[in-house]
């Protein structure tokens, strides 16, 4: 198991083009559901634990030479990563310790709130850095929910069920982390 810092290091050293700071990583691990991750001996660790890096997907998605000339024949711009099936952002790689202490906004917006979150269920024995972790991301994130920004819901995810989840989250948001979390500025 693996402290925090080591944690989000690790995962930008080898998904560099998911995420490229430390916002990001928390995002996925403590407020994305289903994202393989739980709490075990006060730290949330991968369930599946693996040595793949985001090149293997990279390689597999690469284009043909004659697929891209075929889709550029259409008048369809083809990415680098496509031609080459090189990960856009391997240059983040080599910096990964740097940007794993380095915060910056969700690239998509928040996940939207549920109340079986990692985040919102911090184990009492949940070690300092990891409950401190918890913190950090939820001053990011509640004011968005706060805010409605997890709200971009197509009108088949507005459902009563989702709503009442929402609700159940926020409650439980400000419950956990104070008022404060959810009465805070973006």
């Amino acid at each position: 198991m693996a402290s925090v810092d080591e944690t989000v290091r690790e995962l930008i050293e080898r998904y560099p083009c998911g995420y490229p700071h430390r916002t990001e990583v928390l995002h996925q691990i403590l407020v994305v559901l289903g994202s393989g991750y739980e709490w075990r001996e006060g730290q949330a660790v991968s369930r599946f634990p693996t040595d793949d890096t985001c090149v293997t997907m990279h390689q597999r998605f690469q284009h043909s030479a004659e697929r891209v000339a075929r889709l550029e024949e259409y008048g369809m711009e083809v990415e680098e990563e496509f031609r080459t099936g090189q990960c856009p952002a391997e240059d983040l790689r080599s910096r990964a310790s740097e940007l794993a202490q380095t915060t910056g906004n969700l690239l998509y917006g928040p996940y939207q709130p549920h109340p079986t979150l990692l985040f919102l269920d911090v184990p009492a024995d949940a070690d300092a850095d990891w409950a401190a972790a918890t913190a950090e991301i939820a001053a990011v994130v509640g004011p968005l929910w706060a805010a409605g920004a997890d709200l971009k819901l197509d009108p088949y995810e507005r459902t009563d069920y989702v709503l009442r989840e929402r609700a159940k989250a926020l409650r439980k948001l400000e419950a956990t982390y104070g008022p404060g979390v959810v009465n805070a500025t973006a």
